[in-house]
């Protein structure tokens, strides 16, 4: 009973504290500094003053403020650090995304308000237009600034050689998930000579390294096929010497040892230079130039060949993926869903074909379809390809480019005139809204949106020879 009576008088005592307790409490949110004209990217052009001088109020006057800036200048590097209501520094860090923060200390409460922000490094070669063309063999680099100036032939103006002969590609290299998908590095591919491929720096075009230097174990021959920039990891993947190559990711970014080729896919096959890798599910397709079939390769981390070791969904007797018999003249899938092949068979005849590709935890092609182009007669060994997301392609014939749409087999002639001059280059933008057309001398930006057949939006001339591929370069 005693204990009972204990418990009872101490509940009955916090009862009555909670009654006497009338909520009386007084505070008072402090002023918060209102930061304006702080934007979230600033461009920084190297060697030249980056000035930012945000404006800061609070509404209670009586609160003195400070301020400390930082910019993380990355591993290895020691960060900006800057006191005062403004930013003003020679910027000298390298062509790269650099995190960035405004701190504004309330020194009346101690209490600190944080504003990050972005700071680009650029150089002039940041935005513009990388243009590679073949002038009578040899290789040339050239850069279209925004205005349109051409600085051309600009590789052996900054590198004070020539590029491997007879160029084919320029592979712009970036990781997504880093640095805001800054590029790494650029690659110009050849079809000729010893050493047939250098790098070089995005932001000073300067010579990194040659192709056999990205190598662990050289081959003894390179011929490159086509390569393509793995977006998850930034590294070159495309075939080179009919085999399938994929750079080194295991490592830092910033290894040197980063993207070097260590051993192709093994196996029995040969594919043309042209393949198909998707950068969204684990598989790459390529055609075999001897047995003249589709073949397919797996991607968990590292290519692997299964050759036609996967699912036929469809049995479509118009075609055999497995047989297909034909040269193959073009072969690209859209979307990350339907491939397009077309082909010229031994009677000189060309072909189109369409299948379906998926992966559900294997490889999926569908055969859709096998018919005769419409336009036999306009197909050349010299006819170039492009297409777009909306499963509209262009090809050139000579000096003229034709648009071609494979759901009602229309073929219709682009009303630009080119001035006799023979088509070199054909490449779709993203959207495919936009086709870029090289010529002798010229690049031309045609309008191909829905209803459009090629007028003109905008062109860059000046380019030594004939262009044979370009990278718009944004960032």
């Amino acid at each position: 009973m005693k204990r009972l009576f204990f418990y009872i008088l101490i509940i009955i005592t916090g009862f009555a504290s909670c009654t006497k307790d009338k909520g009386n409490y007084s505070y008072h949110v402090p002023p918060m500094p209102v930061v304006t004209n702080l934007d979230t990217v600033y461009n920084a052009v190297i060697g030249d003053t980056l000035f930012i001088q945000p404006t800061v109020t609070i509404s209670d006057k009586s609160h003195v403020l400070g301020y400390q800036w930082r910019v993380s200048a990355g591993a290895g590097n020691a960060d900006l650090i800057a006191y005062g209501p403004s930013l003003r520094f020679i910027f000298g860090l390298a062509a790269a995304r650099y995190p960035a923060q405004l701190t504004v200390i309330d020194s009346t409460n101690g209490m600190k308000y944080f504003f990050p922000f972005i700071v680009q490094g650029i150089t002039v070669y940041s935005t513009g237009t990388l243009i590679l063309s073949n002038d009578a063999g040899v290789s040339k680099l050239s850069f279209a600034l925004p205005n349109g100036t051409v600085q051309p032939d600009i590789y052996k103006t900054i590198n004070g050689t020539d590029l491997p002969p007879n160029a084919q590609q320029i592979v712009g290299l970036y990781n997504q998930f880093i640095s805001g998908g800054t590029l790494f590095n650029y690659w110009v591919l050849c079809s000729q000579g010893s050493n047939p491929g250098v790098e070089f720096d995005p932001n000073t075009l300067g010579f990194v390294r040659t192709l056999k230097d990205n190598f662990f174990s050289t081959p003894t021959t390179m011929t490159p096929g086509f390569f393509t920039n793995n977006p998850s990891n930034g590294t070159m993947t495309g075939v080179l010497n009919g085999q399938i190559w994929a750079g080194a990711y295991q490592t830092s970014p910033y290894s040197p040892i980063y993207d070097q080729f260590s051993v192709p896919a093994s196996g029995n096959y040969q594919l043309i230079p042209q393949a198909i890798f998707n950068p969204t599910f684990p598989y790459f397709l390529g055609y075999e130039a001897n047995k003249k079939q589709v073949v397919a390769f797996t991607n968990f981390g590292a290519p692997a060949y299964i050759g036609t070791g996967y699912i036929d969904t469809v049995s479509n007797p118009s075609f055999d993926l497995t047989n297909v018999g034909l040269t193959m003249l073009d072969f690209e899938q859209i979307n990350s869903n339907n491939c397009y092949m077309f082909g010229r068979a031994a009677n000189d005849s060309v072909y189109e074909l369409k299948f379906g590709a998926a992966f559900l935890g294997i490889i999926q092609l569908s055969p859709l379809y096998k018919r005769a182009f419409p336009r036999q007669d306009l197909i050349t060994a010299d006819t170039k390809w492009a297409s777009s997301p909306v499963e509209i392609f262009f090809f050139s014939t000579g000096a003229a480019v034709y648009e071609y749409n494979p759901t009602n087999a229309s073929v219709k002639q682009l009303t630009t005139d080119f001035g006799g001059k023979t088509i070199t280059m054909l490449k779709a933008s993203a959207d495919g809204n936009t086709l870029m057309v090289g010529i002798n001398g010229s690049i031309l930006f045609l309008d191909v949106s829905t209803g459009k057949y090629g007028d003109i939006i905008r062109r860059i001339d000046n380019i030594p020879g004939s262009p044979v591929d370009l990278y718009q370069r944004g960032n």
